[in-house]
Protein backbone atom coordinates (compact mmCIF):
# COMPACT_ATOMS: atom_id res chain seq x y z
CA UNK A 1 0.00 0.00 0.00
CA UNK A 2 1.20 3.66 -1.14
CA UNK A 3 1.92 5.33 2.86
CA UNK A 4 1.36 8.50 0.71
CA UNK A 5 -1.40 10.20 1.72
CA UNK A 6 -2.79 13.40 0.05
CA UNK A 7 -5.13 16.42 1.95
CA UNK A 8 -7.29 16.06 -1.18
CA UNK A 9 -7.87 12.32 -0.24
CA UNK A 10 -11.84 12.06 0.55
CA UNK A 11 -15.12 14.10 1.60
CA UNK A 12 -14.78 17.74 1.91
CA UNK A 13 -11.33 18.17 1.44
CA UNK A 14 -12.07 17.26 -2.35
CA UNK A 15 -13.90 20.49 -2.34
CA UNK A 16 -11.64 22.72 -0.45
CA UNK A 17 -8.81 21.57 -3.41
CA UNK A 18 -11.22 22.10 -6.34
CA UNK A 19 -11.91 25.44 -4.87
CA UNK A 20 -8.21 26.18 -4.71
CA UNK A 21 -7.73 25.19 -7.81
CA UNK A 22 -10.37 27.61 -9.60
CA UNK A 23 -12.87 27.52 -12.00
CA UNK A 24 -11.61 24.66 -14.25
CA UNK A 25 -11.42 22.08 -11.90
CA UNK A 26 -14.65 22.67 -9.99
CA UNK A 27 -16.51 23.31 -12.98
CA UNK A 28 -15.09 19.61 -14.36
CA UNK A 29 -16.83 18.19 -11.70
CA UNK A 30 -20.38 19.72 -11.91
CA UNK A 31 -20.60 19.93 -15.45
CA UNK A 32 -18.51 17.07 -16.98
CA UNK A 33 -17.52 17.47 -20.73
CA UNK A 34 -18.90 13.90 -21.75
CA UNK A 35 -22.06 12.49 -20.26
CA UNK A 36 -22.59 8.99 -20.87
CA UNK A 37 -26.41 8.81 -21.51
CA UNK A 38 -28.57 5.76 -22.26
CA UNK A 39 -25.65 3.52 -22.81
CA UNK A 40 -24.29 5.81 -25.38
CA UNK A 41 -22.10 8.68 -25.33
CA UNK A 42 -22.89 12.47 -26.24
CA UNK A 43 -20.29 14.43 -27.16
CA UNK A 44 -19.87 17.44 -24.84
CA UNK A 45 -16.50 18.73 -25.96
CA UNK A 46 -15.69 15.13 -25.85
CA UNK A 47 -12.13 14.84 -24.84
CA UNK A 48 -9.74 12.47 -25.93
CA UNK A 49 -9.36 9.11 -23.94
CA UNK A 50 -6.21 8.16 -24.99
CA UNK A 51 -6.67 4.85 -25.44
CA UNK A 52 -5.08 2.72 -28.55
CA UNK A 53 -7.34 2.24 -31.34
CA UNK A 54 -10.36 -0.18 -30.79
CA UNK A 55 -8.91 -2.68 -32.64
CA UNK A 56 -5.43 -3.15 -31.18
CA UNK A 57 -7.38 -4.28 -28.36
CA UNK A 58 -8.91 -7.38 -29.29
CA UNK A 59 -8.27 -11.06 -27.60
CA UNK A 60 -7.10 -12.79 -30.49
CA UNK A 61 -3.79 -11.23 -31.99
CA UNK A 62 -3.46 -13.02 -35.68
CA UNK A 63 0.41 -13.28 -36.50
CA UNK A 64 2.44 -12.44 -39.67
CA UNK A 65 3.21 -15.85 -41.54
CA UNK A 66 6.81 -14.99 -40.67
CA UNK A 67 8.35 -13.28 -37.39
CA UNK A 68 11.53 -13.05 -36.03
CA UNK A 69 12.94 -15.59 -34.57
CA UNK A 70 16.59 -16.82 -32.72
CA UNK A 71 17.82 -20.15 -32.36
CA UNK A 72 18.21 -22.13 -29.35
CA UNK A 73 19.45 -25.66 -29.35
CA UNK A 74 18.43 -25.83 -32.87
CA UNK A 75 14.87 -24.65 -32.13
CA UNK A 76 13.22 -21.32 -33.47
CA UNK A 77 12.25 -19.18 -30.88
CA UNK A 78 10.48 -15.78 -30.74
CA UNK A 79 13.13 -13.90 -29.45
CA UNK A 80 11.72 -12.63 -26.03
CA UNK A 81 8.05 -13.03 -24.40
CA UNK A 82 4.30 -12.15 -25.00
CA UNK A 83 2.02 -11.66 -21.82
CA UNK A 84 2.87 -9.62 -18.93
CA UNK A 85 4.85 -6.83 -20.13
CA UNK A 86 4.73 -3.84 -17.59
CA UNK A 87 8.10 -3.48 -14.84
CA UNK A 88 8.46 -5.86 -12.50
CA UNK A 89 5.09 -7.54 -13.52
CA UNK A 90 3.90 -5.84 -10.52
CA UNK A 91 1.19 -2.77 -11.12
CA UNK A 92 3.81 0.09 -11.20
CA UNK A 93 3.52 3.25 -9.04
CA UNK A 94 1.37 6.33 -9.08
CA UNK A 95 3.15 8.98 -11.76
CA UNK A 96 3.38 11.50 -9.55
CA UNK A 97 2.63 14.13 -12.17
CA UNK A 98 -1.13 12.79 -11.80
CA UNK A 99 -1.29 14.36 -8.47
CA UNK A 100 1.05 16.76 -8.00
CA UNK A 101 -0.86 19.96 -8.93
CA UNK A 102 -3.81 19.07 -7.02
CA UNK A 103 -6.64 17.17 -8.56
CA UNK A 104 -6.50 15.95 -11.94
CA UNK A 105 -9.54 17.61 -14.22
CA UNK A 106 -12.59 15.53 -14.42
CA UNK A 107 -13.53 15.76 -17.78
CA UNK A 108 -15.97 12.92 -17.72
CA UNK A 109 -19.38 11.40 -15.72
CA UNK A 110 -20.12 8.04 -16.20
CA UNK A 111 -22.25 5.24 -15.09
CA UNK A 112 -19.73 2.57 -14.68
CA UNK A 113 -15.96 1.81 -15.13
CA UNK A 114 -14.66 -1.77 -15.10
CA UNK A 115 -10.78 -1.62 -14.23
CA UNK A 116 -9.47 -4.67 -15.80
CA UNK A 117 -10.27 -6.15 -19.46
CA UNK A 118 -9.72 -10.05 -18.64
CA UNK A 119 -12.56 -12.12 -18.72
CA UNK A 120 -13.57 -10.93 -15.64
CA UNK A 121 -13.67 -6.95 -16.80
CA UNK A 122 -14.78 -8.30 -19.97
CA UNK A 123 -17.76 -10.19 -18.47
CA UNK A 124 -18.77 -7.24 -16.20
CA UNK A 125 -19.14 -4.63 -18.96
CA UNK A 126 -20.92 -7.31 -21.22
CA UNK A 127 -23.85 -7.97 -18.77
CA UNK A 128 -23.23 -4.01 -17.95
CA UNK A 129 -23.48 -2.97 -21.87
CA UNK A 130 -26.56 -1.40 -21.77
CA UNK A 131 -25.29 1.21 -19.03
CA UNK A 132 -22.51 2.59 -21.37
CA UNK A 133 -20.03 1.34 -19.36
CA UNK A 134 -15.99 2.01 -20.01
CA UNK A 135 -13.46 -0.55 -19.79
CA UNK A 136 -9.46 0.45 -18.74
CA UNK A 137 -7.24 -2.28 -19.71
CA UNK A 138 -3.61 -1.80 -18.84
CA UNK A 139 -2.38 -4.07 -21.39
CA UNK A 140 -2.76 -3.79 -25.19
CA UNK A 141 -4.91 -6.16 -25.38
CA UNK A 142 -7.95 -7.63 -23.56
CA UNK A 143 -8.59 -10.72 -22.25
CA UNK A 144 -5.91 -11.35 -19.54
CA UNK A 145 -5.03 -14.72 -19.41
CA UNK A 146 -7.60 -15.84 -21.71
CA UNK A 147 -5.87 -14.23 -24.93
CA UNK A 148 -5.07 -15.71 -28.39
CA UNK A 149 -3.30 -15.46 -30.94
CA UNK A 150 -3.95 -16.60 -34.70
CA UNK A 151 -1.25 -18.59 -36.73
CA UNK A 152 -2.49 -19.80 -40.24
CA UNK A 153 -5.93 -19.96 -39.71
CA UNK A 154 -5.37 -22.12 -36.34
CA UNK A 155 -6.40 -20.64 -33.27
CA UNK A 156 -4.48 -21.65 -29.97
CA UNK A 157 -4.15 -20.15 -26.33
CA UNK A 158 -2.06 -18.25 -24.38
CA UNK A 159 -3.39 -19.15 -21.40
CA UNK A 160 -6.85 -20.91 -19.48
CA UNK A 161 -8.11 -22.91 -22.21
CA UNK A 162 -11.53 -24.83 -20.96
CA UNK A 163 -14.56 -24.77 -19.16
CA UNK A 164 -16.31 -27.25 -17.38
CA UNK A 165 -19.28 -28.65 -19.14
CA UNK A 166 -22.24 -26.50 -17.50
CA UNK A 167 -25.25 -27.76 -16.18
CA UNK A 168 -28.74 -27.45 -17.74
CA UNK A 169 -31.09 -24.58 -16.92
CA UNK A 170 -28.28 -22.25 -15.31
CA UNK A 171 -26.61 -18.87 -15.84
CA UNK A 172 -23.29 -20.47 -17.55
CA UNK A 173 -25.20 -22.44 -19.28
CA UNK A 174 -27.36 -19.47 -20.51
CA UNK A 175 -24.07 -16.73 -21.37
CA UNK A 176 -21.94 -19.93 -23.22
CA UNK A 177 -25.54 -19.64 -25.48
CA UNK A 178 -25.19 -16.45 -25.93
CA UNK A 179 -21.64 -16.06 -26.74
CA UNK A 180 -22.26 -18.85 -29.45
CA UNK A 181 -19.73 -21.33 -27.38
CA UNK A 182 -22.02 -24.10 -27.24
CA UNK A 183 -21.85 -24.03 -31.05
CA UNK A 184 -18.35 -24.05 -31.26
CA UNK A 185 -17.57 -26.63 -28.57
CA UNK A 186 -16.28 -30.00 -28.59
CA UNK A 187 -16.35 -31.48 -25.56
CA UNK A 188 -13.71 -33.76 -23.89
CA UNK A 189 -14.89 -36.51 -21.98
CA UNK A 190 -12.44 -38.72 -21.50
CA UNK A 191 -9.54 -39.24 -18.90
CA UNK A 192 -6.62 -37.06 -20.04
CA UNK A 193 -3.37 -39.82 -21.43
CA UNK A 194 -0.96 -39.50 -19.12
CA UNK A 195 3.44 -39.74 -20.53
CA UNK A 196 5.34 -42.27 -18.31
CA UNK A 197 8.76 -43.04 -19.90
CA UNK A 198 8.17 -41.38 -23.22
CA UNK A 199 5.05 -43.64 -23.87
CA UNK A 200 1.27 -42.21 -23.53
CA UNK A 201 -0.86 -44.17 -21.78
CA UNK A 202 -4.61 -43.85 -22.74
CA UNK A 203 -5.89 -45.99 -19.75
CA UNK A 204 -3.47 -44.88 -17.03
CA UNK A 205 -6.08 -44.67 -14.30
CA UNK A 206 -7.90 -47.54 -15.27
CA UNK A 207 -4.22 -49.88 -15.08
CA UNK A 208 -2.86 -49.82 -18.73
CA UNK A 209 0.71 -49.82 -19.21
CA UNK A 210 1.39 -49.42 -15.11
CA UNK A 211 2.85 -51.96 -12.46
CA UNK A 212 0.22 -54.27 -11.62
CA UNK A 213 0.52 -53.49 -7.97
CA UNK A 214 -0.86 -49.64 -8.73
CA UNK A 215 -4.03 -51.20 -9.61
CA UNK A 216 -5.98 -51.26 -6.21
CA UNK A 217 -4.64 -47.68 -5.51
CA UNK A 218 -5.61 -46.63 -8.94
CA UNK A 219 -9.22 -48.44 -8.55
CA UNK A 220 -9.85 -46.55 -4.91
CA UNK A 221 -8.54 -43.44 -6.67
CA UNK A 222 -11.59 -43.75 -8.83
CA UNK A 223 -14.02 -44.12 -6.64
CA UNK A 224 -12.94 -41.30 -4.63
CA UNK A 225 -12.95 -39.27 -7.27
CA UNK A 226 -16.53 -40.30 -8.79
CA UNK A 227 -17.86 -39.82 -5.40
CA UNK A 228 -17.10 -36.17 -4.35
CA UNK A 229 -18.38 -35.44 -8.49
CA UNK A 230 -21.66 -37.04 -7.69
CA UNK A 231 -22.42 -37.24 -3.72
CA UNK A 232 -20.34 -34.47 -2.18
CA UNK A 233 -19.20 -31.96 -4.89
CA UNK A 234 -18.05 -28.19 -3.20
CA UNK A 235 -19.65 -25.75 -4.68
CA UNK A 236 -17.41 -22.40 -5.29
CA UNK A 237 -18.80 -19.77 -4.86
CA UNK A 238 -20.56 -21.08 -1.79
CA UNK A 239 -23.73 -22.33 -2.50
CA UNK A 240 -25.46 -20.95 0.63
CA UNK A 241 -27.40 -22.77 3.20
CA UNK A 242 -25.71 -25.47 4.20
CA UNK A 243 -21.81 -24.72 3.90
CA UNK A 244 -20.77 -25.37 6.74
CA UNK A 245 -19.31 -29.01 5.62
CA UNK A 246 -17.59 -27.18 2.72
CA UNK A 247 -15.73 -24.61 4.82
CA UNK A 248 -14.75 -27.71 7.27
CA UNK A 249 -12.87 -29.35 4.15
CA UNK A 250 -11.41 -26.40 3.20
CA UNK A 251 -9.39 -25.89 6.50
CA UNK A 252 -7.84 -29.41 5.04
CA UNK A 253 -5.20 -29.59 1.99
CA UNK A 254 -6.04 -32.06 -1.12
CA UNK A 255 -3.16 -34.21 0.09
CA UNK A 256 -4.64 -34.79 3.75
CA UNK A 257 -8.09 -35.11 2.55
CA UNK A 258 -7.29 -37.88 -0.09
CA UNK A 259 -5.23 -39.71 1.98
CA UNK A 260 -8.00 -39.89 4.82
CA UNK A 261 -10.59 -40.93 1.95
CA UNK A 262 -8.56 -43.52 0.12
CA UNK A 263 -7.62 -45.29 3.86
CA UNK A 264 -3.90 -45.92 1.92
CA UNK A 265 -0.58 -45.04 1.59
CA UNK A 266 -0.34 -43.25 -1.89
CA UNK A 267 1.68 -44.57 -4.35
CA UNK A 268 4.07 -42.38 -5.92
CA UNK A 269 3.03 -42.53 -9.35
CA UNK A 270 -0.30 -41.86 -8.86
CA UNK A 271 0.64 -39.06 -6.24
CA UNK A 272 2.95 -37.75 -8.82
CA UNK A 273 -0.61 -37.92 -11.45
CA UNK A 274 -2.45 -35.90 -8.81
CA UNK A 275 1.05 -33.67 -8.37
CA UNK A 276 0.96 -32.76 -12.13
CA UNK A 277 -2.58 -31.88 -12.26
CA UNK A 278 -1.92 -29.65 -9.64
CA UNK A 279 0.99 -28.09 -10.46
CA UNK A 280 -1.15 -27.21 -13.87
CA UNK A 281 -4.74 -26.40 -12.83
CA UNK A 282 -3.20 -24.24 -10.05
CA UNK A 283 0.74 -23.58 -9.99
CA UNK A 284 0.36 -24.84 -6.31
CA UNK A 285 0.70 -28.74 -4.36
CA UNK A 286 -1.52 -30.93 -3.39
CA UNK A 287 -0.21 -30.29 -0.16
CA UNK A 288 -0.52 -26.20 -0.41
CA UNK A 289 -4.08 -26.00 -1.75
CA UNK A 290 -7.07 -26.00 0.18
CA UNK A 291 -9.07 -29.84 -0.22
CA UNK A 292 -12.42 -27.60 -0.89
CA UNK A 293 -10.90 -25.90 -3.67
CA UNK A 294 -8.89 -28.93 -5.09
CA UNK A 295 -12.14 -31.32 -5.10
CA UNK A 296 -14.08 -28.27 -6.64
CA UNK A 297 -11.41 -28.70 -9.55
CA UNK A 298 -10.38 -32.57 -9.67
CA UNK A 299 -14.06 -33.99 -9.00
CA UNK A 300 -15.56 -31.04 -12.17
CA UNK A 301 -13.77 -32.79 -14.76
CA UNK A 302 -16.04 -35.89 -14.46
CA UNK A 303 -18.43 -34.20 -16.25
CA UNK A 304 -16.71 -33.35 -18.95
CA UNK A 305 -14.62 -30.05 -20.78
CA UNK A 306 -15.97 -27.41 -23.31
CA UNK A 307 -13.30 -27.05 -25.03
CA UNK A 308 -13.82 -23.48 -28.02
CA UNK A 309 -10.87 -23.02 -30.91
CA UNK A 310 -8.25 -21.12 -29.13
CA UNK A 311 -9.39 -21.84 -26.00
CA UNK A 312 -11.23 -19.48 -23.66
CA UNK A 313 -9.59 -16.40 -26.25
CA UNK A 314 -12.67 -17.35 -27.91
CA UNK A 315 -14.75 -16.46 -25.21
CA UNK A 316 -12.88 -13.10 -24.71
CA UNK A 317 -13.07 -12.31 -28.31
CA UNK A 318 -16.78 -12.79 -28.56
CA UNK A 319 -17.30 -10.08 -25.49
CA UNK A 320 -15.12 -7.76 -27.14
CA UNK A 321 -16.57 -8.21 -30.73
CA UNK A 322 -20.20 -7.18 -28.64
CA UNK A 323 -18.43 -4.06 -26.51
CA UNK A 324 -16.76 -2.87 -29.76
CA UNK A 325 -19.52 -2.51 -31.09
CA UNK A 326 -20.86 -0.39 -28.82
CA UNK A 327 -18.31 2.08 -30.34
CA UNK A 328 -20.34 2.33 -33.21
CA UNK A 329 -23.04 4.27 -31.49
CA UNK A 330 -20.42 7.44 -30.28
CA UNK A 331 -19.20 9.89 -32.65
CA UNK A 332 -15.87 9.01 -34.21
CA UNK A 333 -14.45 11.86 -32.26
CA UNK A 334 -14.59 10.00 -29.14
CA UNK A 335 -13.19 6.63 -30.05
CA UNK A 336 -12.39 4.67 -28.31
CA UNK A 337 -15.14 5.09 -25.57
CA UNK A 338 -16.41 1.83 -24.04
CA UNK A 339 -12.66 -0.30 -24.12
CA UNK A 340 -8.98 2.00 -23.68
CA UNK A 341 -6.52 -0.42 -23.97
CA UNK A 342 -3.11 0.56 -23.23
CA UNK A 343 -4.36 2.68 -19.90
CA UNK A 344 -4.00 2.02 -16.65
CA UNK A 345 -5.78 2.87 -13.92
CA UNK A 346 -3.47 4.12 -10.85
CA UNK A 347 -6.17 5.77 -8.57
CA UNK A 348 -9.64 5.35 -7.47
CA UNK A 349 -11.05 7.59 -4.85
CA UNK A 350 -14.09 8.85 -3.20
CA UNK A 351 -16.06 12.15 -4.30
CA UNK A 352 -19.04 13.67 -2.74
CA UNK A 353 -22.35 12.91 -3.51
CA UNK A 354 -21.73 9.05 -3.35
CA UNK A 355 -19.45 9.22 -6.68
CA UNK A 356 -15.54 7.57 -6.93
CA UNK A 357 -13.06 9.22 -9.19
CA UNK A 358 -11.16 7.01 -11.51
CA UNK A 359 -7.36 8.44 -12.65
CA UNK A 360 -5.57 6.32 -15.19
CA UNK A 361 -2.29 7.21 -17.14
CA UNK A 362 -2.85 6.74 -21.26
CA UNK A 363 -0.11 5.74 -23.29
CA UNK A 364 1.56 8.88 -23.92
CA UNK A 365 1.63 9.16 -20.07
CA UNK A 366 -1.12 11.86 -20.09
CA UNK A 367 -3.68 11.60 -16.90
CA UNK A 368 -7.33 11.45 -17.39
CA UNK A 369 -10.02 11.70 -14.36
CA UNK A 370 -13.50 10.04 -14.49
CA UNK A 371 -16.27 10.33 -12.35
CA UNK A 372 -18.15 7.49 -11.63
CA UNK A 373 -21.70 5.81 -9.90
CA UNK A 374 -20.02 2.42 -10.00
CA UNK A 375 -16.30 1.10 -10.37
CA UNK A 376 -15.82 -2.91 -10.52
CA UNK A 377 -12.22 -3.69 -9.58
CA UNK A 378 -11.62 -6.65 -12.25
CA UNK A 379 -8.19 -6.66 -11.67
CA UNK A 380 -6.13 -8.44 -9.35
CA UNK A 381 -6.28 -7.79 -5.52
CA UNK A 382 -2.39 -7.18 -5.58
CA UNK A 383 -3.44 -4.29 -7.71
CA UNK A 384 -6.14 -3.39 -5.82
CA UNK A 385 -4.79 -3.05 -3.01
CA UNK A 386 -2.43 -0.01 -4.60
CA UNK A 387 -5.09 1.75 -7.11
CA UNK A 388 -7.20 2.13 -4.30
CA UNK A 389 -6.50 5.48 -2.46
CA UNK A 390 -5.64 4.66 1.28
CA UNK A 391 -7.28 1.63 1.56
CA UNK A 392 -5.75 0.68 4.87
CA UNK A 393 -7.40 3.48 6.72
CA UNK A 394 -10.91 3.39 4.17
CA UNK A 395 -11.68 0.43 4.77
CA UNK A 396 -8.82 -2.29 6.72
CA UNK A 397 -10.47 -5.32 6.89
CA UNK A 398 -10.58 -5.62 3.03
CA UNK A 399 -6.76 -4.37 3.54
CA UNK A 400 -6.00 -6.66 5.44
CA UNK A 401 -7.90 -9.53 3.43
CA UNK A 402 -5.90 -8.51 0.01
CA UNK A 403 -2.96 -8.63 1.87
CA UNK A 404 -3.26 -12.45 2.46
CA UNK A 405 -3.67 -13.77 -1.07
CA UNK A 406 -0.11 -14.89 -2.68
CA UNK A 407 0.35 -15.53 -6.32
CA UNK A 408 2.08 -18.31 -8.86
CA UNK A 409 4.11 -17.30 -12.01
CA UNK A 410 3.29 -19.47 -14.76
CA UNK A 411 5.03 -19.93 -18.40
CA UNK A 412 2.66 -20.88 -21.59
CA UNK A 413 4.44 -22.21 -24.91
CA UNK A 414 3.26 -22.75 -28.19
CA UNK A 415 5.09 -24.74 -30.60
CA UNK A 416 4.10 -23.59 -34.35
CA UNK A 417 4.55 -26.50 -36.67
CA UNK A 418 4.56 -26.81 -40.30
CA UNK A 419 2.88 -30.45 -40.10
CA UNK A 420 -0.33 -32.24 -38.95
CA UNK A 421 -0.75 -33.46 -35.65
CA UNK A 422 -2.23 -36.92 -36.23
CA UNK A 423 -2.94 -38.05 -32.83
CA UNK A 424 -6.22 -37.08 -31.62
CA UNK A 425 -6.39 -35.98 -28.27
CA UNK A 426 -6.95 -32.98 -26.44
CA UNK A 427 -4.43 -32.48 -23.30
CA UNK A 428 -1.47 -34.65 -22.24
CA UNK A 429 -0.31 -34.90 -18.81
CA UNK A 430 3.79 -35.00 -18.99
CA UNK A 431 5.26 -37.45 -15.95
CA UNK A 432 8.49 -38.27 -17.38
CA UNK A 433 10.09 -41.31 -16.03
CA UNK A 434 7.81 -40.48 -13.00
CA UNK A 435 10.54 -39.10 -10.81
CA UNK A 436 8.11 -35.59 -10.51
CA UNK A 437 8.73 -32.52 -8.73
CA UNK A 438 6.77 -32.62 -5.26
CA UNK A 439 7.53 -29.98 -3.16
CA UNK A 440 8.56 -26.34 -4.02
CA UNK A 441 12.60 -27.15 -4.36
CA UNK A 442 12.16 -29.80 -6.31
CA UNK A 443 9.67 -27.64 -8.89
CA UNK A 444 12.36 -24.80 -8.66
CA UNK A 445 15.45 -27.12 -9.84
CA UNK A 446 13.77 -29.65 -12.29
CA UNK A 447 10.32 -28.26 -12.82
CA UNK A 448 9.26 -29.00 -16.37
CA UNK A 449 6.05 -28.93 -18.72
CA UNK A 450 3.15 -30.45 -17.54
CA UNK A 451 0.87 -31.01 -20.13
CA UNK A 452 0.43 -30.35 -23.67
CA UNK A 453 -2.82 -29.53 -25.45
CA UNK A 454 -3.51 -30.14 -29.13
CA UNK A 455 -4.90 -26.53 -30.29
CA UNK A 456 -6.24 -28.85 -33.47
CA UNK A 457 -8.89 -30.93 -31.14
CA UNK A 458 -11.25 -28.78 -32.46
CA UNK A 459 -11.31 -28.67 -35.73
CA UNK A 460 -13.90 -31.04 -37.79
CA UNK A 461 -11.91 -34.49 -38.91
CA UNK A 462 -10.40 -34.04 -41.95
CA UNK A 463 -9.54 -30.41 -41.62
CA UNK A 464 -6.51 -31.31 -39.76
CA UNK A 465 -4.58 -28.84 -42.64
CA UNK A 466 -0.64 -29.04 -43.05
CA UNK A 467 0.00 -26.55 -39.79
CA UNK A 468 -0.97 -27.31 -36.17
CA UNK A 469 -0.14 -25.76 -32.33
CA UNK A 470 1.00 -27.35 -29.34
CA UNK A 471 0.18 -25.47 -26.65
CA UNK A 472 2.80 -26.30 -23.32
CA UNK A 473 2.09 -25.53 -19.78
CA UNK A 474 4.67 -24.64 -17.34
CA UNK A 475 3.86 -23.84 -13.58
CA UNK A 476 6.29 -22.09 -11.82
CA UNK A 477 5.24 -23.05 -8.01
CA UNK A 478 7.66 -21.35 -6.28
CA UNK A 479 6.88 -18.32 -4.75
CA UNK A 480 9.91 -15.94 -6.22
CA UNK A 481 9.30 -17.79 -9.60
CA UNK A 482 8.09 -14.05 -11.16
CA UNK A 483 11.50 -12.81 -10.93
CA UNK A 484 13.22 -15.68 -13.04
CA UNK A 485 10.77 -14.46 -15.59
CA UNK A 486 11.99 -10.49 -15.76
CA UNK A 487 15.81 -11.14 -16.84
CA UNK A 488 16.80 -11.73 -19.88
CA UNK A 489 19.64 -15.08 -18.73
CA UNK A 490 15.95 -16.32 -17.20
CA UNK A 491 14.18 -16.35 -20.79
CA UNK A 492 17.86 -18.22 -22.37
CA UNK A 493 17.45 -20.52 -19.22
CA UNK A 494 14.16 -21.75 -19.62
CA UNK A 495 14.04 -21.51 -23.62
CA UNK A 496 16.93 -23.49 -23.15
CA UNK A 497 14.97 -26.21 -21.07
CA UNK A 498 12.10 -26.34 -23.14
CA UNK A 499 14.13 -27.04 -26.12
CA UNK A 500 14.79 -30.49 -24.80
CA UNK A 501 11.61 -31.31 -23.58
CA UNK A 502 9.47 -29.78 -27.04
CA UNK A 503 12.21 -32.17 -29.27
CA UNK A 504 11.38 -35.30 -26.61
CA UNK A 505 7.20 -34.61 -26.80
CA UNK A 506 7.35 -34.28 -30.84
CA UNK A 507 9.02 -37.76 -30.87
CA UNK A 508 6.49 -38.87 -28.84
CA UNK A 509 3.77 -37.48 -31.32
CA UNK A 510 6.20 -38.48 -34.68
CA UNK A 511 6.20 -35.13 -35.55
CA UNK A 512 10.01 -34.14 -36.74
CA UNK A 513 11.43 -31.48 -35.08
CA UNK A 514 12.48 -29.62 -38.91
CA UNK A 515 8.81 -28.97 -38.43
CA UNK A 516 8.56 -26.22 -36.28
CA UNK A 517 8.37 -22.89 -37.27
CA UNK A 518 8.68 -21.01 -33.92
CA UNK A 519 7.97 -21.59 -30.18
CA UNK A 520 6.49 -18.65 -28.66
CA UNK A 521 7.07 -18.33 -25.05
CA UNK A 522 4.24 -16.13 -22.96
CA UNK A 523 5.03 -15.21 -19.26
CA UNK A 524 1.96 -14.71 -16.34
CA UNK A 525 3.82 -12.62 -13.73
CA UNK A 526 0.64 -13.28 -11.18
CA UNK A 527 -1.45 -15.94 -12.84
CA UNK A 528 -2.99 -17.85 -10.48
CA UNK A 529 -4.25 -17.03 -6.42
CA UNK A 530 -3.03 -19.68 -4.59
CA UNK A 531 -6.15 -21.74 -3.11
CA UNK A 532 -4.62 -21.98 0.08
CA UNK A 533 -6.22 -23.68 3.03
CA UNK A 534 -8.43 -21.51 5.47
CA UNK A 535 -9.28 -18.83 3.08
CA UNK A 536 -13.29 -19.78 2.57
CA UNK A 537 -13.38 -21.17 5.87
CA UNK A 538 -12.80 -17.73 7.86
CA UNK A 539 -14.14 -15.79 6.04
CA UNK A 540 -11.19 -14.48 3.93
CA UNK A 541 -12.71 -14.74 0.36
CA UNK A 542 -16.52 -13.11 1.66
CA UNK A 543 -14.46 -10.32 2.90
CA UNK A 544 -12.51 -9.87 -0.42
CA UNK A 545 -15.28 -9.97 -2.81
CA UNK A 546 -17.75 -7.56 -0.64
CA UNK A 547 -18.96 -4.34 -2.05
CA UNK A 548 -17.74 -0.93 -0.42
CA UNK A 549 -19.97 1.98 -0.09
CA UNK A 550 -22.54 0.11 -2.73
CA UNK A 551 -20.11 1.72 -5.24
CA UNK A 552 -17.15 -0.49 -5.97
CA UNK A 553 -17.43 -3.99 -6.47
CA UNK A 554 -15.14 -6.80 -6.92
CA UNK A 555 -15.10 -9.24 -9.37
CA UNK A 556 -11.87 -11.34 -9.86
CA UNK A 557 -10.56 -15.43 -9.80
CA UNK A 558 -8.99 -14.45 -6.71
CA UNK A 559 -12.20 -13.58 -4.76
CA UNK A 560 -12.13 -17.01 -4.17
CA UNK A 561 -8.54 -17.59 -4.60
CA UNK A 562 -9.31 -20.00 -7.13
CA UNK A 563 -8.27 -19.60 -10.92
CA UNK A 564 -11.72 -20.97 -12.41
CA UNK A 565 -12.96 -18.97 -15.39
CA UNK A 566 -16.87 -20.08 -14.13
CA UNK A 567 -15.93 -17.93 -10.78
CA UNK A 568 -15.03 -14.97 -12.83
CA UNK A 569 -18.88 -15.10 -14.71
CA UNK A 570 -20.87 -15.89 -11.62
CA UNK A 571 -19.63 -13.41 -9.29
CA UNK A 572 -19.56 -10.90 -12.31
CA UNK A 573 -23.61 -12.21 -12.75
CA UNK A 574 -23.86 -11.24 -8.85
CA UNK A 575 -22.87 -8.07 -8.71
CA UNK A 576 -23.82 -6.56 -12.37
CA UNK A 577 -27.50 -7.33 -11.18
CA UNK A 578 -26.70 -5.20 -8.14
CA UNK A 579 -25.25 -2.65 -9.88
CA UNK A 580 -28.06 -2.38 -12.88
CA UNK A 581 -30.80 -2.52 -9.80
CA UNK A 582 -28.80 0.60 -8.74
CA UNK A 583 -28.75 2.48 -11.41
Amino acid sequence: MRSRRDVVGTGLGVLAALSLRGRGAGAALLQPQRRALNGTAASVGCPASGGYPIAVTAPQLTLPDASPTTLVDGLPFMPWYTGDDFHGLEHPAIPPDCFEAGMPEIAEDVDVVVVGGGISGLACAYLLRDHGPVLIEMANQCGGAARGEIWRGVPYSLGNAYVITPDAGTFLEQIYSELGIDAAVRVDSDDAPIELGGEILDGFFDGDGVDPSLLPALKKYREVVSYMANEEYPDIPLPGGDDAWIRELDQRTLKEDLEARMGMEIPPLLAAAVQAYCYSSFAAGWDEISAASGWNFLAAEEFGRWVTPGGNAFMAQRMWETLAAKDEEVPESCRPYHIRGGCRVVDVRPLPFGREMVTYVDPQGECHAIRAKHVVMACPKLFANRILHDLGDRDPAKHEAFSRLEYRAYLVANVLLEAPIKRDFYDIFLLGNGDFPMNEFEAQHRGEVCDMLNSMFTRPAGQAGSSSVLTLYWPLPFDFARWTLLIGTGWRDYASRLAVQVKRMLKMLDVPSTAVRQIRMTRWGHALPIAAPGLIADGTCEELRRPMDDRIWFVQQDNWALPAVENCLLDAKTYTDQIAALL
